[in-house]
């Protein structure tokens, strides 16, 4: 195998590692995809992945008999410069949750976009951006209540309707700096990384 084949093999397995670490509660595991100063911004937090885990570990340890998440990782996009590569990944996210008493299926498109740094010979994420395409929120039983359907879907920040619904719900909420596909956010973000990515940041 060539040494960019092996490299670029070595970006898209961070996250499928991720993911199957992460759905298993293997956060070692998980950390370890990770560089120590490492930043995500995502649904629900905006911060160090360091302070992010220890967040999870409690979500996991609250999680009612019937509730489930997993993150299911599809098509990736590598671009490499040297030590440095952005990694693209399609993702869905498939949670089933109580939310005030009744059982839902959550369902969230989005896309991961990583700053990936090799250092010691070992490629590790460095910033995390969760970028939301669309979601939705089902029953698992019953009906709909009132507050899901009067959900808005005509707004500039429909991508993560439902996710901004589901964290209010559970008294969370949703950063402003929340990137949503298509947009400004997600223009700004994508020239601040490719500046990095070709060292155009002064970094």
């Amino acid at each position: 195998m060539s040494s960019c084949a092996a490299d670029d093999l070595a970006i898209r397995s961070l996250r499928q590692r991720w993911a199957f670490h992460r759905d298993q509660g293997d956060f070692a595991g998980m950390a370890g995809c990770f560089h120590p100063e490492a930043t995500a911004s995502i649904s629900w937090f905006n911060g160090k992945v360091a302070d992010l885990v220890p967040l999870l570990v409690a979500s996991d340890a609250a999680r009612k008999p019937g509730e489930h998440g997993k993150h299911w990782v599809g098509n990736c996009r590598v671009d490499q410069r040297g030590d440095r590569a952005l990694l693209e990944s399609d993702m869905a996210i498939l949670i089933r949750e109580y939310i005030d008493g009744q059982l839902f299926d959550y369902t969230g498109h989005c896309r991961f976009l990583d700053q990936v740094e090799r250092r010691a010979g070992r490629w590790g994420i460095l910033h995390w951006t969760a970028i939301f395409d669309k979601d939705r929120l089902d029953p698992a039983q019953g009906e709909a209540p009132a507050w899901l359907r009067e959900v808005d879907l005509a707004t500039p920040d429909a991508g993560l309707a439902f996710m901004r619904l589901r964290q209010r719900r559970k008294g969370r909420d949703v950063p402003a700096s929340t990137v949503v596909g298509g947009g400004e956010a997600e223009r700004q973000l994508r020239r601040g990384a490719w500046a990095w990515l070709e060292r155009r940041d002064g970094q």
